[in-house]
Order: structure tokens, then C-alpha cells, then sequence
């Protein structure tokens, strides 16, 4: 499977103490691509950014990143998600079929 990026950084949203917390996890080896989409609200055309992240099976460790994480590309030794952080809104499993191609697919905005 192609890659482009060396990783992405996962934080997993958590609740220590009623505070929201995050528990970091590298996932090394992504293709990772920018895409915009137009949001029709009304009678107005609305542009949003969003990330869309293919994970190949080979990269996958015991965790899977989960709707309303935060995800970030590349290493990041913060505990505390960075401002270009983007949440998780959708995560699609294809680990099926040849090995070459199974793959997690993440959408975020």
C-alpha cells in the first residue's frame, strides 16, 4: 500500500478525574491527504476542510482510533492536542480481502 507521511499522531480521548484527557498514539507510516468539500446550508455554499487518512494493517497496533479523537500529522510529543489537530469523524475498517490492501480509513474535520 502507498504511504506519504512518516505517521500521524492519535490522541484518544479519555475522562481522568471528570476532565478531559488524551492518551497519545503514533501510528507510524500513513498516506495522508488535504481535501476541501463545499457544505450546502441553506442557500449558501460553505467550504470545509477536511483530512482523510489510510492506514495501512502493517502500521495497526492494538489500537484503533475512534470517532471524537483528535488527529494530528506526523510525531507530536505533546500531551495535549495541537491547534492543527483535527477531530475524528469517521473510521471505516477494511481489513479484508489481500493482504496488500487491507487498510483503516479515518475522516476528519
Amino acid at each position: 500500500m502507498f504511504v506519504n507521511k512518516i505517521g500521524c499522531t492519535v490522541y484518544e480521548k479519555t475522562v481522568k478525574n471528570r476532565m478531559e484527557a488524551y492518551v497519545t498514539h503514533f501510528i507510524p507510516a500513513v498516506y495522508w491527504e488535504d481535501t476541501v468539500a463545499q457544505v450546502q446550508t441553506g442557500t449558501s455554499m460553505k467550504q470545509q476542510d477536511q483530512i482523510w487518512c489510510c492506514i495501512p494493517v502493517s502500521s495497526l497496533s492494538d489500537y484503533l482510533p475512534q470517532k471524537d479523537d483528535i488527529i494530528a500529522c506526523g510525531r507530536c510529543e505533546s500531551d495535549t492536542p495541537p491547534s492543527n489537530g483535527r477531530t475524528i469523524t469517521a473510521v471505516e475498517d477494511f481489513r479484508y480481502g489481500s493482504a496488500g490492501v487491507q487498510h483503516i480509513e479515518v475522516t476528519a474535520v
